[in-house]
C-alpha cells in the first residue's frame, strides 16, 4: 500500500508519519542526523501550534536548512509558514529560534540538482508521487521548481 502524496494521510500512513514528531519531542531527534528537522508554526486560522517533521533536501550558502514542501504549495506547514512566519526549527535535540524565506525556481534548482545527486531514488520517488518531470536540462528542472517549493530556514 503506498502513499498517495496528493491527499492528507489517514489512518496507520497518519500513525507512522507522525513517529518521527514524537521523536523530535522527546528529545531523540538526533536519531535523523541532520536529515530531517522539525518546524514549528502555528495554524494560519486556528493560531494553533503544529509540529511538523520535514526532509532537509540541502543547506545553504549561508548554513541555511533548506527543505521542499514535498506535497506541493497546497501543504498545510507550507502555507502556515508562509502566512505566519516559522517560531522554531529543532535540530537534533535542540530547539532554536529561526526564520524562513522562500526560494525562487531559479534558487531551488541547484539545490534540486544537489539532492538529485545525493538521494537518487528519494529523488524519484518525490517527483513520481508529485506528478512532475523535467528533460533533464537546468531549464527544465527550473520550471519543475516551479511546482514543488522550496524554503530555507535560518537559524537564529
Amino acid at each position: 500500500m503506498a502513499f498517495d502524496f496528493k491527499s492528507r494521510p489517514t489512518g496507520v500512513w497518519k500513525w507512522l508519519l507522525h513517529m518521527p514528531t514524537w521523536l523530535f519531542r522527546a528529545r531523540l531527534g538526533f536519531v535523523f542526523g541532520k536529515r530531517m528537522v522539525m518546524i514549528e508554526h502555528r495554524g494560519r486560522s486556528s493560531g494553533r501550534r503544529y509540529r511538523t517533521v520535514v526532509e532537509v533536501a540541502g543547506r545553504g550558502s549561508e548554513g541555511d536548512y533548506i527543505v521542499t514542501s514535498g506535497t506541493g504549495p497546497r501543504a498545510d506547514w507550507y502555507r502556515n509558514i508562509l502566512a505566519d512566519g516559522l517560531e522554531a526549527v529543532w535540530i537534533g535535540s535542540r530547539r532554536r529560534r529561526a526564520t524562513a524565506r522562500s526560494l525562487s525556481p531559479k534558487e531551488a534548482s541547484p539545490v534540486f540538482a544537489e539532492y538529485e545527486r545525493a538521494h537518487p531514488k528519494a529523488a524519484a520517488i518525490l517527483m513520481e508521487r508529485m506528478g512532475v518531470a523535467y528533460d533533464g536540462t537546468d531549464e527544465g528542472r527550473i520550471e519543475m521548481m516551479r511546482r514543488i517549493p522550496m524554503l530555507a530556514f535560518t537559524v537564529t
